[in-house]
């Protein structure tokens, strides 16, 4: 696999991981839905584990299908911050603030 696609896929871990460990151990990270909002800390863990899963199992595959899995990654982890920030459900409004519902 070529460097940039290694850097890209390890930076989008990197903020994968990130995101999850702040909503779980800083500040809750709002999605709008209440309690339903453990439903999108289930799916955030679940992108993570699968991410890094497929990254171990992926080192010797061919770029173009780590490419792919690198697009989908980070196309989903941008799609999840969109849903915590301007995207939120009804319960917790955007107020302006990233991820937090202060």
């Amino acid at each position: 696999m070529p460097n940039i696609w290694r850097i890209a896929n390890l930076t989008i871990i990197s903020a994968e991981l990130l995101i999850c460990s702040l909503g779980t151990f800083y500040k809750h990270i709002a999605f709008g839905w209440g309690l339903g909002d453990l439903l999108w800390y289930g799916l955030m863990y679940l992108l993570l584990i699968v991410h890094i899963i497929l990254t171990i199992a992926g080192k010797n595959k061919t770029t173009a299908k780590f490419r792919t899995l690198t697009i989908i990654f980070a196309t989903t982890t941008v799609l999840i911050c969109l849903q915590a920030t301007i995207w939120r459900g009804t319960e917790y409004r955007w107020n302006g603030h990233l991820f937090y519902d202060n």
